[in-house]
């Protein structure tokens, strides 16, 4: 992989993925030969916006400043049509029971599919009416862009441990309470 450039990389992981995408059902399958599952709604699609972002560090200048790289509006009739249960939740594909798994990621995927881009710069492709629209998720963490800006802010005002082990000692061993320890302690 030395002399392959990282942008020939994202390319190629660029294409596997948008080939998954089914051109009749809409929705992604996991591998090739297999059928359309709802999961993958998230699986496949929360990658593209990644591979987008590092397309556009490496200088890829033809991206679409915006849509992400597939038929959003295909994924979202897949999943709206296809993957909801009349009484409720979403499912894999029709005729198959719905789940929470598969409630999570169709609706992690349908949220993908309809919202692009970052804070500094969004567009939105909601398919039907309004009440269709989903908040943005993540797509690495698969939670709201503000919830994830405010777990870095907590986490970054905490102080770094300190590596308070003996020369020799194994991270086992801090793992394990001291004798000292009361229920007290413990509890705090």
């Amino acid at each position: 992989l030395n002399h392959v450039s990282l942008s020939a990389v994202l390319l190629y992981k660029t294409r596997w993925v948008v080939s998954r995408q089914m051109r009749f059902e809409g929705g992604f399958q996991g591998r090739c030969n297999k059928l359309v599952d709802g999961c993958y709604s998230f699986w496949q699609a929360g990658l593209l916006p990644l591979l987008h972002r590092a397309l556009f560090k490496e200088g890829e200048s033809e991206l679409s400043r915006q849509r992400w790289m597939f038929e959003q509006q295909a994924l979202q009739e897949y999943i709206l049509l296809c993957c909801q249960n009349p009484t409720g939740g979403l499912l894999d594909k029709p005729g198959k029971s719905r789940d929470f798994y598969h409630t999570c990621y169709c609706l992690s995927g349908l949220s993908i599919a309809q919202h692009f881009g970052n804070m500094d710069l969004h567009h939105k492709i909601i398919l039907g009416r309004e009440e269709n629209r989903l908040a943005p998720t993540h797509p690495v963490y698969n939670i709201c862009p503000e919830k994830v800006a405010q777990a870095l802010q907590h986490f970054h005002r905490l102080p770094v441990p300190q590596d308070n082990r003996q020369p020799g000692a194994s991270a086992d061993r801090l793992s394990e309470p001291t004798t000292a320890s009361t229920s007290a302690d413990l509890q705090s």
